[in-house]
């Protein structure tokens, strides 16, 4: 575990993107302890009116349009960063692996040809939100559960991991982020608790086996621990 992250000394001005989300609502209010000024930019997705970030004094709102340029580019003017937590899946009938994965090329491609400094945080199942049934990261979770790579990440270490990322001057490229792993028998029966508490009991699973754990996160791991440790040794 890392440890925690202190405030920073030297405030700063960036935007989030999208701020109507469970994630981008969660890092807004971070920032905001973190002592940063936010450019929140709201799509509309979810109702975040009434967060009590909206009081503050360090933020802007934006109301922002993913297919409007002019839009987000009034959003992050002034910004030294951009944390973009938007899923542009109701534009697209894809299969959310595949969209995510192209997404994702598209902007390293940019990135790289404007010299733009991106860092990319890629989640299991966020843990948040009122029914993660619907979640379209569920699509092919058998699959991932027998491959070894089915795995989830709790809203609070997610935020974490895009906060260290963004401070640490160490942190480059592609980062898998998440907390758990399901892998085990009992882990798919957590799992399947999780999504729908009315699950039946599954008949005794002693005799199934643990399934090889095929995805890690060490990278980002190592990281948010250096990150922390270096806070704590420079208060």
């Amino acid at each position: 575990m890392a440890p925690p992250i202190a405030p920073r000394r030297t405030p700063k001005t960036v935007c989030v993107v999208d701020v109507s989300s469970p994630l981008g609502g969660a890092i807004v209010d971070r920032l905001l302890h973190l002592g940063y000024s936010v450019h929140a930019a709201s799509f509309s997705r979810g109702d975040s009116s009434t967060a009590a970030w909206r009081e503050s004094k360090r933020v802007r709102v934006f109301a922002a349009d993913p297919l409007d340029y002019h839009s987000i580019a009034a959003a992050i003017r002034g910004c030294s960063g951009v944390f973009y937590t938007y899923d542009n899946e109701s534009f697209y009938d894809l299969w959310h692996a595949l969209a995510k994965t192209l997404s994702e090329k598209t902007a390293w491609a940019l990135a790289m040809d404007r010299g733009i400094d991106m860092i990319s945080v890629n989640a299991g199942l966020i843990l948040a939100g009122a029914d993660l049934r619907s979640s379209p990261y569920l699509k092919g979770a058998p699959e991932m559960y027998e491959g070894g790579v089915l795995v989830t990440a709790k809203l609070e270490f997610l935020v974490d991991a895009h906060i260290c990322v963004f401070e640490s001057a160490d942190a480059y490229g592609r980062y898998l982020c998440f907390n758990h792993t399901v892998c085990r028998p009992q882990d798919a029966v957590d799992f399947a608790r999780l999504l729908s508490p009315t699950t039946p009991n599954p008949p005794p699973s002693a005799g199934l086996s643990v399934i090889q754990e095929r995805i890690h996160s060490k990278k980002l791991t190592k990281l948010m621990f250096e990150f922390g440790a270096g806070l704590q040794a420079a208060e």
